[in-house]
């Protein structure tokens, strides 16, 4: 069909009566139904590791700013520590977190062995991995969702004017987020106790 279509465009047919045909007629619609099925057909964007096994896949969201519902949380501990007055917290996150996310991966291995009249032999082996995100719902499948890491914490209370209460202030605040002492830092505010 197609190299009748290809004769007559080469021979100087008139292009018009064959769409006007039957078979021409066919091969539009097969040509629009593949070109609609190009547009709708999913397409994923997945890194694979194709060196390991595993159905994860992780992602790192960076943004290198402060989540005000964790400072606000902390912020209302703080300060119901006597003496404290009021609290202003700032806690600087190295990123959102990491969510690693259930995926299907096959993993397809051909073999072949070719020999040509010489009697050379080639062998050849072809291998290939693809990796889909599992989907429940509409949305992918989370499987695990790790805090995000704290790069350091600053507190400013009224009362941090006193050695001992800004200490009590350091270890609450570290024993709260589960972070080293040396990554608080505790300020007096100012104008204040």
């Amino acid at each position: 069909m197609l190299e009748e279509w290809i004769r007559e465009k080469v021979s100087g047919g008139n292009g018009a009566s064959f769409l006007r045909s039957k078979k021409g007629q066919y091969l539009l619609i097969i040509l629009v139904c593949l070109g609609l099925l190009a547009l709708v057909w999913p397409v994923s964007n997945i890194n694979s590791n194709l060196g390991t096994n595993n159905a994860e896949q992780e992602v790192v969201e960076n943004y290198g700013g402060s989540s005000s519902k964790l400072n606000q949380e902390v912020e209302s501990i703080l300060a119901k520590i006597e003496g404290a007055g009021e609290v202003d917290v700032s806690i600087t996150l190295a990123s959102n977190g990491i969510k690693t996310y259930a995926a299907n991966t096959r993993n397809e291995s051909r073999e072949s062995d070719e020999s040509d009249r010489q009697g050379g032999i080639k062998n050849s082996v072809e291998r290939s991995s693809t990796q889909d995100i599992a989907v429940s719902s509409g949305s992918p499948l989370l499987i695990e969702e790790k805090n995000p890491q704290i790069l350091g914490v600053l507190v400013v209370a009224d009362g941090a004017r006193s050695a001992e209460l800004r200490e009590e202030l350091t270890h609450a605040t570290a024993t709260l987020l589960n972070i080293p002492v040396h990554k608080v830092q505790v300020m007096p505010r100012k104008g204040g106790e």
